[in-house]
C-alpha cells in the first residue's frame, strides 16, 4: 500500500459516520393557558419589546448600582466561570470526532540467542506520525455525545442570563427598601419633633397648672415609643445597606446609596403579552429545554452502544538501524494500518440498563421543562393579580394620611380653645404616623411589585 492510499482511506471512514440514532425531538407543549386571566382571548394582544435592564430601570442613580453589581457580584461571576467550564467540557467533547494525528519516535534494541549458543543484536529507529485508535462514529455515538454536550453549554449560558436578571432585581428591591426605609425614618424622625415639642408644651401646661401628672407621662410614653421606632428603622436600614452592598460585590464599599422620594424611582410600564412568549423570554425555560435536549442527544448514545464500534489505528514514518541516517536517503520508509472492530457481545445487560437511565433521564427532563414554565407562568401571575390591588390600595392609603393629616390639625386647634383632651391629640397623632408609615409601605410594594415583573417576564 502507498502513503498516497491511506488519506483516502480516512476520507472513506468520515463518509461513513453520518448515521444518527437520537430520537426526534419535539417540543412539550406548554402546560399553561393561551392566555393570562382577564385577558381577551380572541383580541389581538400587544407585544412589548424585549426587556432590557436598561430600558426597564430609567432611574441613573439606580443604573449606577446595577452596573456595579454586573461587574463585582460574586455569584455572576460564578455563573460566567461555569459557562467557561461547560464550553470547555464541549470542546474537549467535540474534539473527539476528529482523528488525533500524534508524532512518535522509537528506539528498539533486541537480542536474540539461537541454539548454536550464538547471538544476534540488533536496533532499530523508527519516526513517523499516525492516528491513535481514532474512533469512526458509524452509529453516531460521538457525535451524540457532541450534541449532548453542545446543549449542556447552551444550558449554562442560559442560566448565566437567569442569575443576571435575578441580580439585577434583588439589586432593584433592595434599592427601593433603602429608599423606603430613609422614608419611614423621615416620617419617625419628624414624628418624634412633633412629640417632643407636645412634651415640652404638656410640661409648661402642668408646670402652670393646666394640665395633670397623667399627661405628662403620657406624652414621654409617646415620645419613648417613637424614638424605640426610630432605632428599629435605623437598625433596618444598617441591614439594607449590608444586604444592597453585598449584591454590587465591591471589595469596599465605596459606591455612594443615593437617597430620594419613593415618587421620584420610575420604572417602565411593561404589557406582559402572552404565556407562549415565556418560552422565548425567560432565560431557565431556554435552559430547561438545553437540558432536554441534552437527554434526548444522550438516548443516542446509548442506542449506539449496541452496534459495533470501528476504530482505525495507522502510522507512516522513517526506519532506520542507524539514527544519522534516519533522515537521510538511505533510510526506509514504512506504514501501518490497523483497523479494529469492537462488538457487544456480553455485558451483563449494561447496555440496556444505561439505555433505560437515559430514557428516565429524558422523561425527568420534560417534567422539569414543564415545571420551569408552570412556575413562571405563576412568578407572572402573582404580579399581575397584585397589581391592581396595590393601585387601589395605594390610592386609597393616600386619601387616608391626607384626612389624617387634617384631623389632626382640627384637634390640635380644639386643643388650644380647650375642647378636647390631650389622649385625643395623641390618639391623632397616632393615626396620622400610621397612615404616613402604610402610605409608604403601599408605595415600596407597588415598586417592588413592578421590579417582580421585570424579572417574571423574563427580563435581560
Amino acid at each position: 500500500m502507498k502513503f498516497s492510499r491511506i488519506p483516502l482511506i480516512v476520507a472513506l471512514a468520515f463518509a461513513m459516520s453520518s448515521c444518527s440514532l437520537v430520537p426526534e425531538y419535539f417540543r412539550p407543549a406548554a402546560p399553561v393557558p393561551e392566555t393570562y386571566p382577564g385577558q381577551p382571548v380572541n383580541e389581538t394582544v400587544t407585544e412589548a419589546p424585549p426587556l432590557t435592564w436598561q430600558t426597564y430601570f430609567p432611574d441613573a442613580d439606580l443604573q449606577k448600582l446595577i452596573q456595579v453589581g454586573l461587574q463585582h457580584n460574586r455569584d455572576l461571576k460564578t455563573a460566567v466561570l461555569r459557562m467557561d467550564e461547560a464550553k470547555a467540557t464541549y470542546g474537549v467533547q467535540k474534539a473527539d470526532r476528529l482523528p488525533t494525528v500524534q508524532g512518535n519516535l522509537n528506539y528498539d534494541r533486541s537480542r536474540t540467542v539461537f541454539s548454536s549458543s550464538q547471538a544476534f543484536e540488533a536496533e532499530l529507529f523508527r519516526v513517523g506520525v499516525g492516528i491513535s485508535e481514532y474512533e469512526i462514529d458509524v452509529f453516531g455515538r460521538v457525535k451524540s455525545l457532541t450534541q449532548s454536550a453542545l446543549e449542556q453549554y447552551l444550558a449554562v449560558s442560559e442560566n448565566r442570563q437567569a442569575v443576571q436578571a435575578t441580580l439585577i432585581t434583588e439589586i432593584a428591591t433592595q434599592y427601593v427598601n433603602y429608599l423606603a426605609i430613609h422614608a419611614q425614618l423621615k416620617v419617625t424622625q419628624q414624628t418624634l419633633a412633633d412629640r417632643q415639642q407636645m412634651l415640652q408644651r404638656t410640661q409648661r401646661r402642668f408646670d402652670a397648672g393646666l394640665d395633670q401628672v397623667l399627661d405628662v407621662k403620657a406624652a414621654q410614653i409617646q415620645v419613648e415609643q417613637v424614638q424605640a421606632q426610630l432605632a428599629q428603622w435605623q437598625r433596618q436600614l444598617v441591614t439594607t445597606q449590608n444586604a444592597l452592598y453585598l449584591l454590587l460585590g465591591e471589595p469596599s464599599q465605596r459606591t455612594p446609596l443615593p437617597v430620594k422620594p419613593l415618587a421620584d424611582l420610575k420604572l417602565a410600564d411593561v404589557t406582559p403579552g402572552l404565556p407562549s412568549t415565556l418560552l422565548t423570554r425567560r432565560a431557565d425555560i431556554r435552559a430547561a429545554e438545553h437540558q432536554l435536549k441534552a437527554a434526548n442527544a444522550n438516548i443516542g448514545a446509548a442506542r449506539a452502544a449496541f452496534y459495533p464500534r470501528l476504530q482505525l489505528t495507522t502510522n507512516v514514518g522513517l526506519v532506520n538501524s542507524d539514527f544519522a541516517k534516519l533522515f537521510s536517503d538511505t533510510g526506509s520508509n514504512y506504514w501501518a494500518f490497523s483497523p479494529q472492530l469492537v462488538i457487544p457481545i456480553f455485558n451483563y445487560g449494561r447496555n440496556k440498563a444505561s439505555l433505560k437511565l437515559a430514557e428516565a433521564r429524558q422523561h425527568i427532563e420534560v417534567v422539569n421543562y414543564e415545571k420551569t414554565i408552570q412556575t413562571a407562568f405563576k412568578e407572572v401571575m402573582d404580579v399581575l393579580s397584585t397589581r391592581t390591588a396595590i393601585a387601589e390600595e395605594a390610592a386609597s392609603r393616600t386619601r387616608l394620611r391626607e384626612l389624617e393629616s387634617s384631623r389632626l390639625q382640627l384637634v390640635q386647634r380644639k386643643l388650644d380653645q380647650g375642647l378636647v383632651t390631650y389622649l385625643e391629640v395623641l390618639d391623632a397623632q397616632r393615626s396620622v404616623l400610621d397612615a404616613q408609615s402604610q402610605a409608604v409601605q403601599i408605595q415600596q410594594q407597588a415598586l417592588q411589585n413592578q421590579v417582580g415583573l421585570y424579572k417574571a417576564l423574563g427580563g435581560s
